[in-house]
């Protein structure tokens, strides 16, 4: 995907995983957390690992294994956040210091509209009618772009955003999001938070690209 690039802002370090990476085994502590899954997820898990591995050393940081945090989530080293993405044939992973990101979140997706059966479950009607006016209002090259797929992909940006900090589950419905086609960005508005959140997020700002065969969305939290 040549627009990946676009998502990310100064300080992101991010990666595709490379072919040799859904096949190579990790070390023995990695490895273990994926000794009962089935081939499709060891590969996926595989390419993620590698591949933050890989960045890790660009940064010169060491990190001998990513275990998993308390709610299986991936453990970073200290001073660091990340997130890993995956979808058929694609992996991406990305990295930030905290000194610069409190949190950040990356989704990517294969570039098909979401099912009829499913779209209501994704998309509030708030949403669907500001997608079906999108529609309208735009040309035809944004028009035939699978935007409430944009949504459910920025929806996953969103939790992986959240969750760490607060450690808890917002439904697909728990944040509305509004897409900007002009510069390719959207805004979150968290509309059922945490209760007694530990970090109070109230919105978030994140970008999106769509390409041939996947589409891919970012948010970054400042500190």
């Amino acid at each position: 995907m040549t627009d990946l690039a676009s998502l990310f802002p100064p300080g992101v370090l991010w990666k595709i995983a490379e072919d040799w990476m859904w096949e190579t085994p990790l070390c023995p502590e990695e490895e273990a957390l994926i000794a009962k899954a089935v081939d499709k997820r060891k590969r996926e898990f595989r390419a993620g690992r590698n591949c933050a591995h890989e960045l890790f050393k660009t940064a010169n940081i060491h990190c001998n294994a990513l275990l998993k945090g308390k709610q299986r989530e991936p453990d970073w080293p200290e001073g660091w956040t990340g997130s890993i993405s995956h979808t058929q044939g694609l992996c991406v992973v990305a990295i930030a210091p905290l000194t610069l990101f409190r949190s950040i979140g990356l989704d990517v997706e294969q570039a098909t509209p979401l099912g009829d059966d499913i779209r209501s479950l994704i998309c509030s009607a708030a949403e669907q009618d500001r997608l079906s006016r999108l529609t309208l209002m735009t040309g035809q090259d944004i028009a035939s772009q699978p935007l409430d797929k944009v949504i459910f992909s920025a929806k996953e940006s969103i939790h992986k955003t959240y969750f760490p900090l607060n450690y808890h589950t917002l439904d697909f419905l728990d944040a509305r999001v509004d897409i900007n086609t002009g510069d390719c960005s959207f805004e979150a508005t968290i509309i059922k938070p945490e209760p007694a959140p530990k970090v109070p997020i109230t919105t978030l700002r994140g970008k999106y690209c769509v390409g041939q065969s996947y589409l891919a969305t970012f948010i970054s939290l400042e500190p």
